[in-house]
């Protein structure tokens, strides 16, 4: 049997694509150019009753996770480019000035920015809640102008936020990913919906204090840095293919063995219920591959 071209070309298939699978996902071949704009909460709730950006505090926490971002991007053959925005008093100041790809550049523009002494002041008087249509606009403004990049956006907030599907839908249009890191207690229904809509990644009921911690740091590296510098589509391509050749790997096997072995079926019988589960599982598959997305189409 394994000398019969039907078993061993498909054998010889699966072992490519897996290969290809592991190569892709090893050497992140196929990743493309990112380019993120953060938002980070600076209200009070991030750092009383301390003051602005204390040493430990939510504020301070949320800053050292993009700086651990930083740290790891610089680590790319080709780096993100990112961008800081803030959040409160009804605004989105920039904390950094431009998109990015250099770790030190982004780094002390943004420690500058929080150094200034009148930021706290700008973003004062606090609404109730924070509107992130502002936000979006914002970002999107920066983001649309980032051709040939997948574009994403990582929102950092409590839970006192509010968001319409009018801001979503432009996000849409420009081919932005919302994803969103939400602490204290409870979710936001319209950022778990925006995450969905666009594909972006959503966490909530994230326990900080000001007191300090890493937790935000981890989040940042395991859940949106790998989310955004991976090539998924790539390794899922080459595993379904993979799994494409496994099933016609498997016709000989079930014909001889199953049908005509166990079952005692005709040889003509056998082959053709052999042949249909090969054929059926390939269009099952071809159409996961494609609803998952062709990565020689869009890589994002």
């Amino acid at each position: 049997m394994i000398e019969n071209p039907l078993f061993y070309t498909p054998l010889i298939l699966v072992g490519i694509f897996l290969a290809l699978a592991l190569l892709f996902g090893l050497l992140r071949l196929g990743k493309p150019p990112v380019a993120v704009a953060i938002a980070l909460d600076l209200s009070s709730s991030t750092y009383q009753p301390q003051t602005f950006n204390s040493p430990n505090s939510i504020m301070d926490q949320e800053v050292k996770a993009v700086n651990a971002y930083l740290e790891e991007n610089s680590k790319l053959a080709v780096p993100n480019k990112v961008q800081i925005f803030g959040i409160g008093g009804g605004k989105a100041p920039k904390l950094t000035s431009t998109m990015e790809s250099q770790q030190g550049v982004v780094t002390d523009e943004l420690s500058r920015r929080l150094s200034d002494p009148n930021l706290p002041y700008q973003l004062i008087p606090e609404p109730p809640q924070d509107d992130l249509d502002i936000v979006i606009k914002e970002t999107t403004e920066v983001l649309r102008e980032q051709e040939n990049h997948c574009r994403e956006l990582l929102i950092v907030t409590d839970t006192g936020v509010s968001l319409t599907q009018s801001a979503v839908t432009q996000a849409t249009g420009q081919k932005i990913k919302i994803n969103s890191l939400v602490f204290g207690e409870g979710d936001v229904n319209n950022l778990k919906a925006a995450a969905r809509q666009t594909g972006g990644i959503y966490r909530d009921n994230i326990n900080l204090s000001n007191t300090g911690g890493t937790y935000l740091e981890q989040l940042f590296l395991r859940d949106f840095f790998s989310h955004f510098n991976g090539n998924w589509k790539w390794i899922n391509f080459w595993l379904g293919c993979a799994v494409i050749a496994f099933l016609w790997l498997l016709v000989l096997p079930l014909d001889r063995w199953v049908f005509q072995g166990l079952f005692k079926m005709s040889m003509d019988a056998s082959g053709k219920i052999s042949l249909g589960i090969a054929f059926i599982g390939t269009m099952v598959m071809t159409a996961l591959i494609i609803a998952a997305g062709l990565p020689f189409i869009s890589a994002c």
